[in-house]
């Protein structure tokens, strides 16, 4: 970056300063162009709020009479498709600016020693650029036809239908710094070796009120390894956990299948989402999900649809479609590509509701067997358009990256002018959770097997999670409580 601004304290900030280590702005140079003129606009975050009526249950997933046609869905076959202008802000109709990356030609970053728990180190933002195909013309289409046929159901309807329960608990493995509420999954999910956790996010990340139709919810992704399924009778893919936490004292969930649009308009089907899900972020109407070497898959929660649970397949045969005993499926509208030869991965990913916008942040998982060396693993923020369905403009880049200085990062989060990185390192031992800001970083105790990150900030929490079979919590703790760099 511009080193002329490396004068300011990089430490924490208060809440609504300006932490000066970040570039939130697309109109920025790139590191190492002195002459480029630097704006720094820094980014602070916006809180959420929370209390809503309880939950109530429904049939289960696995239940043969929950076909499609069952009555308390959405209207069938309205027009529930969505568009995005690709050449403007959503709030304000002006272009948004070019950013002074689109005039070099997109370069790696020379690699840069980081020191291991030394903090973030700074690196040139420019070589890693992320095109928007958030909404396909063609996805779009094939969603629209299956919607004629398949009810279309509100989010309301799939909280409204809840049909398993967690159990709250008061302690996690690892002993958490901090910890303030948690909950582990019933013993049919937490035994389950081919369902593996990873993502979380929730209503203070989809919306600023922090509910979505009057519920406080946690929302987790998981990835199907066919491989330890013996009985598999076919890829299921990816699917997530909606959980009701409005009554923090009795938690409750249904499982949603995410799906991929295939066939035509004439001939609507869909197909599993192979991917490892190792982050997701709610938007507003949209889920980004991280898609490790290519960006972030984008799906539709404006139109999710109800389909028959009586066959464990997943996909159309003529009218009937299925998506492997789950009652709801939801479909993927668009995605974000990279186009970088630097090879960025998309381990994981969380909302940061900045003071110049939305933003996605996103991380690489680094140990001595994957990337360049277990210290190369990067972070990068990039930027949203208002509404969060699509990124600020066609071609973005990070408004900042950097090296992050820690081994096996397993999620990340911003907040307040800190980094927040959950590690598992090492392995097989329990996990840690370090505040890094550049220069500096501080640990604490983590979960075991630690995966992605979410932070509530108007209720002061950073939520997460463990992925080992057995010993599956989500969970939370004070942010007040974890240590200063």
């Amino acid at each position: 970056m511009d080193r002329r601004r490396t004068t300011h304290d990089p430490r924490r900030l208060p809440v609504g300063r300006v932490a000066p280590w970040i570039l939130a702005t697309a109109v920025l140079g790139c590191g190492g162009d002195d002459d480029a003129a630097a704006t720094s606009i820094g980014t602070g975050w916006v809180g959420s709020s929370s209390g809503a009526p309880p939950s109530t249950s429904g049939p289960d997933d696995t239940s043969g009479s929950d076909a499609a046609g069952t009555t308390g869905v959405g209207t069938t076959g309205a027009d529930t498709s969505s568009t995005a202008d690709a050449s403007t802000e959503d709030s304000t109709g002006v272009p948004p600016p070019v950013d002074a990356c689109a005039e070099q030609a997109p370069t790696c970053p020379a690699q840069t020693d980081a020191v291991e728990h030394g903090g973030l180190v700074e690196i040139d933002r420019c070589g890693f650029p992320l095109d928007d195909q958030s909404t396909d013309a063609d996805a779009d289409a094939i969603i629209q036809a299956l919607a004629q046929t398949l009810p279309v159901v509100g989010f309301d309807v799939l909280v409204g239908d809840l049909n398993r329960d967690v159990s709250v608990v008061d302690s996690v493995p690892g002993s958490p710094a901090g910890l303030a509420y948690g909950f582990v999954w019933d013993d049919s999910e937490n035994d389950k070796a081919y369902w593996i956790p990873q993502g979380i996010t929730g209503s203070a990340d989809a919306d600023d009120t922090g509910l979505v139709a009057g519920r406080r919810m946690i929302a987790v992704s998981w990835y199907y390894d066919i491989d330890l399924h013996a009985g598999s009778t076919g890829e299921k893919g990816v699917r997530i956990s909606w959980v009701d936490v409005t009554d923090p004292a009795a938690p409750s969930y249904r499982m949603a299948l995410l799906v991929e649009p295939s066939g035509t308009p004439d001939a609507p089907d869909f197909a599993p989402v192979v991917i490892h899900a190792g982050g997701i972020a709610w938007v507003g109407d949209r889920l980004w999900v991280a898609d490790t070497g290519h960006g972030f898959r984008v799906f539709d929660l404006s139109r999710i649809m109800q389909v028959a649970t009586d066959e464990d397949v997943v996909g159309c045969t003529g009218a009937v479609c299925r998506g492997g005993l789950y009652k709801y499926i939801v479909p993927q509208i668009g995605r974000a590509e990279h186009d970088s030869r630097c090879g960025p991965r998309f381990s994981f990913v969380a909302l940061d509701r900045g003071a110049d916008g939305l933003a996605l942040v996103s991380g690489e998982y680094c140990s001595d067997t994957a990337c360049d060396g277990p210290l190369a693993g990067r972070l990068f923020r990039w930027p949203l358009a208002d509404g969060g369905d699509r990124l600020r403009s066609d071609r973005v880049w990070p408004t900042a990256a950097w090296l992050m200085g820690q081994r096996q990062v397993q999620g990340a989060a911003l907040f307040d002018g800190v980094a927040y990185l959950s590690s598992s390192a090492p392995a097989g031992g329990a996990g840690e959770l370090y505040r890094a800001v550049p220069g500096a970083s501080g640990r604490s105790d983590w979960s075991d097997t630690p995966e992605d990150l979410m932070v509530d900030a108007n209720a002061g929490w950073l939520w997460s999670l463990s992925e080992v079979e057995g010993a599956r919590y989500v969970y939370a703790s004070e942010l007040d409580a974890l240590p200063a760099p």
